[in-house]
C-alpha cells in the first residue's frame, strides 16, 4: 500500500456466511492492521524480527514496491495469456488480411 506495510492475517478477511460473495479486506490508510485484524500484535513483531535478522546477517532488506508488484502482475499475465494471445492476433490479422484482400 502507498501508505506502508499492512500485516494481513486470516481474521481481517470478512465473508458471509454462505461463502458464495467475494472476500472483503478493508485496508485504513495510515492504520497498521487491516479492519477487524486481531492478530496484527504478532505479526508486526515477526515483521520486525525478520528486519532484526536480515540486518545482524547483513542481507539488505527486499521492500516491495508497487511498480515492482505492477510489473510482477504483468509478467504474470503474459506468461498465463500471452500464448493464445498472440494466436488469436496471428488469426485475426489472417482474417483481415482475407476480408481485405490484400
Amino acid at each position: 500500500m502507498p501508505d506502508g506495510y499492512h500485516p494481513l492475517s486470516n481474521d481481517s478477511v470478512w465473508q458471509d456466511a454462505k461463502r458464495k460473495a467475494d472476500s472483503v479486506l478493508i485496508l485504513v490508510q495510515g492504520v497498521l492492521p487491516a479492519y477487524g485484524g486481531t492478530m496484527a500484535d504478532p505479526d508486526t513483531m515477526n515483521v520486525l524480527r525478520e528486519v532484526e535478522y536480515a540486518e545482524k546477517s547483513f542481507k539488505p532488506m527486499s521492500n516491495s514496491k508497487m511498480w515492482m508488484r505492477s510489473m510482477a502482475a504483468i509478467w504474470n499475465f503474459l506468461l498465463k495469456y500471452g500464448i493464445w494471445l498472440f494466436l488469436v492476433a496471428i488469426a485475426g490479422s489472417a482474417l483481415y488480411a482475407d476480408l481485405v484482400g490484400g
